[in-house]
């Protein structure tokens, strides 16, 4: 480095241009009327979470890395398929009331990315560390199964996937008043173990060896007036998954499945307003075809439809403290194959209310979201209320 100085002169940045982000949050939902599931009723539901974020720049090319931990706690209280069966193996008495819970990290990402050719054709590389917690019991299971509910749209829906690649480009396209993109990427997971159950004859590991997956993605960006208008499109294609249940004698049954094609849209509007520091309008849709079994046979009420919206934004100046609002709604069809909390159908509304304190290089945000949906498993519906409560801090280095 030395030697190299003096050629260097003023040319190249000593340091690289980097930015981090901490946050944490605590989120609970409270429902009106406890939802049977398998392992008792579901009565309340909290997550304290940890994210973090760490991004650097060398020259054109950015470096990303994110991850979180997380704290899940699932009331469930004593319904028809719990109460008097003291075998089942979930762990519970089930016969009253009980809380099971998930603590651990989530898997840390890492992504790079970098012109290929020129400035238009981007190279993004990621890969998906397995530190998460994988190896579940019955009661982590069920916690999880809870926690990750698309319905609730908790902070930390999952946490160990496994080991994991994707390559993808993107190729962007520039006119006078608006940009177009394209991109296509693959993703490959290798095999990994997230659940262990614990049953009455032993234990059974449930092994999954995810395939391959294809996503291609056209994103469009152009000015609407004083706003500015943006549309993303998402199509991804899934090749066939496998999964091993091994039970306690090494016995072993293979089960495969194939996830069926998605589609994402997702459009927003920046809102060019006075005394707002910023302000934006977002609607997002997202089809899910029915997914097949080992046979091939499309698996009845797997299709999922589901439509999210907001509004909101920062009213302030460009530095200095500024009030934080939005409201904020999503309907999702649900998965009509299975009655868990997974797969229930929800319409939901919220409202964000925070402040936010923005300085040269660095910023802080607390917020309070709140929310009220009604919930539908096929067996059984309620509605229920939600809190989240989360404060975040970020700074940002300039290179030198």
């Amino acid at each position: 480095m030395t030697a190299g100085a003096s050629s260097l002169g003023a040319q190249e940045a000593l340091l690289p241009t980097a930015g981090w982000g901490l946050g944490s949050s605590i989120s609970a939902w409270h429902f009106a009327k406890p939802i049977p599931q398998s392992g008792g009723a579901l009565a309340n539901i909290v997550e304290v979470a940890f994210p973090f974020r760490v991004r650097a720049a060398f020259g054109r090319w950015s470096f990303d890395l994110s991850g979180a931990g997380a704290v899940g706690a699932v009331h469930l209280t004593a319904n028809a398929a719990t109460r008097g069966d003291t075998a089942s193996g979930d762990g519970g008495d089930g016969g009253g009331d009980r809380l099971v819970s998930i603590v651990g990290p989530t898997d840390v990402k890492l992504r790079l990315t970098g012109p290929l050719y020129g400035d238009k054709l981007l190279l993004t590389l990621g890969l998906n560390l397995p530190t998460g917690k994988v190896g579940l019991n019955a009661d982590e299971t069920s916690a999880l199964q809870a926690v990750g509910a698309p319905a609730l749209r908790m902070p930390i829906g999952a946490f160990g996937t496994g080991a994991g690649a994707t390559i993808g480009v993107i190729r962007a396209f520039e006119g006078d008043d608006w940009a177009i993109a394209l991109g296509g990427s693959l993703e490959q997971r290798t095999e990994y173990s997230p659940i262990a159950l614990a049953l009455a004859s032993g234990k059974a590991e449930t092994r999954v060896a995810p395939g391959t997956a294809a996503h291609v993605t056209i994103g469009v960006d152009r000015p609407l007036g004083e706003n500015r208008w943006s549309l993303l499109l998402v199509g991804d294609v899934f090749t066939k998954d496998k999964v091993t249940l091994a039970g306690a004698d090494s016995s072993a049954a293979n089960n495969d499945y194939k996830l069926g094609p998605q589609m994402t849209a997702t459009t927003r509007i920046d809102i060019a307003a006075s005394r707002w520091r910023e302000s934006a309008f977002n609607i997002g849709a997202r089809l899910r075809s029915a997914f097949s079994d080992s046979a091939g046979v499309k698996v009845s009420g797997s299709s999922g439809t589901y439509f999210e919206g907001s509004i909101g934004g920062v009213r302030g100046g460009t530095e200095g403290t500024g009030l934080v609002v939005g409201l904020d709604g999503r309907w999702h069809s649900g998965l009509g194959f299975t009655d868990a909390m997974v797969g229930a159908a929800v319409t939901a509304v919220g409202v964000t209310l925070g402040f936010e304190r923005l300085g040269t290089r660095s910023a802080t945000r607390f917020i309070v979201h709140g929310q009220y949906g009604t919930f539908d498993t096929g067996t059984a519906n309620t509605s229920g209320f939600g809190v989240t409560l989360g404060l975040s801090v970020g700074a940002r280095r300039e290179a030198r």
